[in-house]
């Protein structure tokens, strides 16, 4: 016992607040940090917090694809670029590909698999997605992030902080049924594991985007009339959420996570066009609505003939301006003290937000590991050679047929005069 308190009042121990080594931790390079996730779990959660992340990100910056046929491996771009004053970080992959994100990490819903991605660590898991075979992707408006019957969400548990994947099915049995039987189904990364979940009675648009706030994922619904289904990650309970006093909700209108806000956004066409946005306030348990955009969108940024044209709010800076993009891989950049509207890109793919996350992504036998597809090896994508932007990579690429010529002739003739004579 003597020993054991004398252990315990050594004057050799230290106790270091977590407010001090969060300062340490920031002004440390990507490597020390991961290997500081080991020492303690103290440390790893300090690290893999979204508190951490956000005060280690300096400047806001947004993801956005680099349209190119990368394989089942995407990964970013070693250096990002700027886009006026916006800072945008490329993720490899092609601009039409299906993704899901939250809070810096990304979920790839495919026909056999769910891949879930963390872009900041380059750890790559993929999980059997239980689809149905007969069903096909489509890339438009309603069939672009799950197959036909089917809808997807990612989310993270605000309580537990693990991140999972919801899947609602739609099917019906009969003939001239109206209403589909649901089936829905929770895979937690963190396990690999699927569970069964009771299922809403609301029904949803089949193939339509989620979005993930707060610990839940919202699903909108238009076909007539609209309905906002909410599943709470942790309660893992279904509520209908009511929608703000609006005019006409047509096929564009879609909800977003606007600085950690849900956003519900309306582009409407007459009498002009104007792009509206209401967020919900996450502070009270009544969900209340307020304005908090409604912009005249010049002829500059769209046509008035134009037709299917919908827009997406991304971010808001410090000073209140929004950023926002449209399906033609436009960006723009409104300021509310000038009413001017601004295109900063006329080629970018936004993805979302980009924060970066160190948490770690388990590998467990229930996960079976992402191989390096033949698609991915033969990918022509220049950003998978380090040495791909040099003259010497050029010259061998042009001269590729003879300088395989010339090499093996080459040891043709080494091998005929290293021969033993008789």
């Amino acid at each position: 016992m003597g020993e054991e308190e004398e252990e315990e009042e050594s004057p050799n121990s230290m106790c270091i607040l977590p407010e001090l080594l969060e300062e340490i931790f920031i002004r440390l390079p990507l490597k020390s940090i991961l290997r500081f996730r080991a020492v303690s779990k103290q440390c790893r959660s300090l690290l893999e917090s979204r508190k951490f992340s956000e005060k280690r990100q300096k400047n806001r910056r947004i993801l956005a694809a680099y349209n190119c046929d990368c394989g089942d491996r995407p990964r970013l771009l070693p250096e990002s670029r700027f886009e006026g004053d916006e800072e945008i970080v490329y993720l490899h992959c092609q601009a039409s590909r299906p993704s899901l994100s939250c809070d810096g990490l990304l979920c790839f819903p495919e026909q056999d698999w769910i891949l879930v991605l963390n872009p900041y660590t380059r750890q790559l898991r993929r999980f059997p997605s239980g689809l149905n075979h007969k069903c096909r992707f489509g890339f438009g408006l309603w069939s672009s992030f799950s197959p036909g019957n089917w809808a997807i969400g990612f989310g993270r548990d605000k309580i537990t902080g693990s991140f999972k994947v919801v899947r609602l099915c739609f099917s019906y049995l009969e003939i001239g049924q109206k209403e589909p039987v649901v089936e829905c189904g929770v895979l937690d990364v963190q396990t690999g594991v699927w569970s069964k979940l009771s299922p809403p009675r609301d029904v949803v648009n089949a193939a339509s985007k989620s979005v993930c706030v707060n610990g839940s994922i919202y699903w909108l619904h238009v076909d007539g009339y609209c309905r906002l289904l909410a599943l709470d990650l942790h309660k893992q309970e279904f509520t209908r959420i009511p929608f703000p006093v609006t005019g006409q909700t047509t096929k564009e209108t879609l909800i977003t996570n606007l600085e950690e806000r849900l956003a519900y956004v309306n582009t409407s066409k007459l009498p002009e066009w104007r792009l509206d946005i209401w967020s919900m306030d996450n502070n009270t348990d009544q969900k209340r609505w307020s304005k908090t955009f409604s912009i005249r969108l010049e002829l500059k940024v769209v046509a008035w003939r134009r037709n299917k044209r919908w827009f997406t709010p991304v971010s808001v800076s410090k000073k209140g301006n929004l950023v926002f993009c449209d399906n033609q891989k436009r960006l723009f950049k409104y300021y509310p003290g000038t009413n001017e509207i601004r295109c900063l890109s006329l080629d970018t793919c936004v993805i979302s937000p980009y924060v970066e996350n160190l948490v770690s992504l388990p590998l467990k036998r229930s996960h079976p590991y992402p191989h390096v597809s033949v698609e991915t090896r033969m990918s022509r994508c220049r950003l998978f050679s380090k040495e791909s932007s040099s003259w010497i990579f050029q010259a061998l690429r042009r001269n590729e047929s003879s300088i395989l010529e010339i090499v093996f002739t080459s040891l043709v003739v080494a091998g005929y005069i290293c021969s033993p004579r008789m």
